[in-house]
């Protein structure tokens, strides 16, 4: 299974925009996961909520039922800074509907955004994976954000 992600992860890599084509911005994780927060405290909140959050899905193709992974990325405030939480998970067909389709193998990274900068706190995934895995998911965010055009 893992080699499945890491196909996707290539192919979608291979897709999204390197990273000079998004402008003069930090480079790298911590520079990544800056961008991934921007976007979806973009998205904005929803009435009642003092957190940020975002459902998202990576794959090939516009449509979200062939997409292989489910994101779901959470962004709260707390003292001296905020934390966002992303969870990726694989996403496996019902053997009874193929269009219904369970979330498999969740895999989380956690980081803190201080005064001082990015802190990595949980990573479920290698650095080497991590720095395949965010362009990706910022991409998938962009996506929707221009989808809702917000």
């Amino acid at each position: 299974m893992k080699w499945t992600l890491a196909i996707v992860l290539s192919f979608l890599f291979a897709l999204s925009s390197p990273p000079g084509e998004r402008g003069q911005k930090e480079s790298g994780v911590p520079g990544l996961l800056r961008e991934i927060r921007g976007e979806v405290l973009g998205l904005g909140r929803y009435p009642g909520e003092d957190f940020a959050r975002g459902e998202f899905f990576l794959g090939e193709g516009d449509d979200d039922t062939n997409k292989t992974h489910a994101v779901g990325i959470l962004v709260k405030d707390e003292d001296g800074g905020s934390r966002m939480t992303i969870v990726v998970s694989r996403l496996e067909p019902s053997r009874d509907d193929p269009r219904v389709k369970y979330t498999r193998d969740p895999r989380t990274v956690v980081c803190a955004f201080t005064f001082a900068g990015v802190e990595l706190v949980r990573s479920d995934y290698p650095a080497a994976e991590l720095e395949k895995l965010l362009p990706i998911v910022l991409k998938a965010v962009v996506d929707k954000k221009n989808l809702l055009k917000r």
